[in-house]
């Protein structure tokens, strides 16, 4: 019985373990040389500190997606966030990462956007530069670390800004550069944290009557994501490419849907990809007044590389959703997991499966000089564990340095002499 006891304990915490991961879908890079977008898909797919926070969806499953979306082509760049979208439901995925492959030179440009599907907004993108394939290796954990920090980031605070595809003005236009360069200014606009960024497949005009539909309390059902469609952006980032005699010209206008108005409209030129790539950067300044780095030097070699983002913290949280985090780690630490909080997760899931053994010992019990002790403690370690998990969100959210103080104490189940158990408490501290 014993036995069993432990292992139901086992099963229970492995379980919330992992429903506190969300589902991931990397989709095969377009462009590059043969097998190269598949390759780097399956660097991501098979990095050890991605499947610590996500499960992936397998590699089969995806190709098997593709097959089936008709809009799909892998000659034209994964840019369209509708055809995205499609593919991640199909899969069960929440997150999506996608992107391309541009020749920069003599090298590659990777292009990667990570998308939330629920709502399709493209919550990070990585821009990185090789010359040969073998070199991503040893770019791939500062790029798995921007999408598990672009996870954790409340950007519910955000002004939502509706982006819309690059529209070519005239003949003569590079559209995979223009297109390029639109999903870098994109990037850096992310980078500002000033937005949420929505990418669509709408012209301006039919972003403004979506709008107005939303206004009247109505919702388009023929739209493919319809979940983005229920909270439409009041803003509107809209791109223009066009030839100006021998330069490229790139536009750019800030529109509020509400009022109708072009709040801001900005003009640069570029001769080439190198310094189009340091010129989005700029004009993603102008727009947002926010810095997203310094601009890499491209003089010497035709390498960019992106901006190293510090590491993100988890935004604060409103006075709500920390209440709806406790509410949430009532499911065994689920609330603490989301919040980005993993000791406080553990530290709840531990006390739930404490509580659990404790009770279950109780109800094994022939010795009737214990009878009561082990279910009085289980009481006690759930009475901790539901305290604890309404309080942790409040100390993460307000407080780093006491939520550092509490994440040394640890609770875990022991065993004792003569096949028994007991409550184990322990602190490290740090120095």
């Amino acid at each position: 019985m014993k036995r069993i006891s432990a292992a139901i304990v086992c099963a229970v915490v492995f379980s919330a373990a992992l429903a506190a991961k969300d589902t991931l879908a990397v989709l095969p890079f377009s462009g590059g040389l043969g097998e190269e977008g598949e390759t780097i898909a399956e660097l991501f797919s098979f990095s050890r500190e991605l499947n610590e926070v996500f499960v992936p969806i397998p590699r089969t499953s995806i190709s098997r997606a593709i097959s089936n979306e008709q809009k799909f082509q892998t000659s034209a760049g994964m840019t369209d966030p509708d055809t995205i979208a499609a593919i991640g439901k199909q899969l069960g995925a929440k997150y999506v990462v996608a992107g391309n492959i541009a020749q920069l030179g003599n090298r590659n440009l990777l292009i990667i956007s990570i998308l939330k599907i629920d709502d399709l907004r493209q919550i990070a993108g990585d821009i990185q530069t090789y010359a040969r394939v073998e070199e991503i290796q040893d770019k791939l954990p500062d790029m798995v670390r921007n999408i598990i920090n672009a996870v954790e980031i409340d950007s519910s605070g955000f002004e939502k800004l509706a982006v819309l595809p690059v529209a070519l003005s005239g003949g003569n236009i590079d559209s995979r550069m223009a297109d390029t360069l639109a999903q870098i200014l994109s990037i850096n606009i992310i980078r500002s944290g000033k937005y949420a960024v929505y990418p669509r497949t709408a012209t301006l005009e039919q972003v403004q009557a979506e709008y107005d539909t939303q206004l009247s309390g109505a919702v388009a059902d023929e739209n493919v994501v319809d979940m983005s469609r229920v909270d439409n952006p009041r803003m509107v980032l809209s791109v223009a490419a066009q030839r100006l005699g021998t330069r490229n010209m790139f536009n750019a206008s800030l529109i509020n849907l509400e009022s109708g108005a072009q709040l801001l409209g900005l003009s640069v030129n570029y001769d080439t990809l190198d310094d189009g790539i340091t010129v989005m950067e700029s004009l993603a300044r102008e727009l947002t007044g926010v810095s997203t780095g310094s601009a890499p030097d491209t003089s010497a070699v035709p390498e960019i590389r992106a901006a190293p983002e510090p590491a993100a913290k988890p935004a604060r949280s409103s006075d709500g959703a920390v209440f709806n985090y406790g509410m949430l780690n009532l499911a065994l630490g689920l609330g603490s997991f989301i919040q980005g909080d993993i000791g406080g997760g553990v530290l709840t899931l531990l006390s739930y499966g404490a509580a659990a053994g404790l009770v279950l010992w109780e109800l094994s019990l022939d010795d009737r000089e214990m009878a009561g002790i082990p279910g009085a403690l289980g009481i006690g370690a759930a009475s901790f564990a539901v305290l604890y998990g309404f309080i942790r969100p409040v100390v993460f959210n307000s407080n780093r340095a006491l939520a550092d103080l509490m994440d040394g104490a640890r609770v875990a189940v022991a065993p004792a002499e003569q096949g028994g158990a007991a409550i184990r408490l322990s602190y490290t501290l740090k120095f």
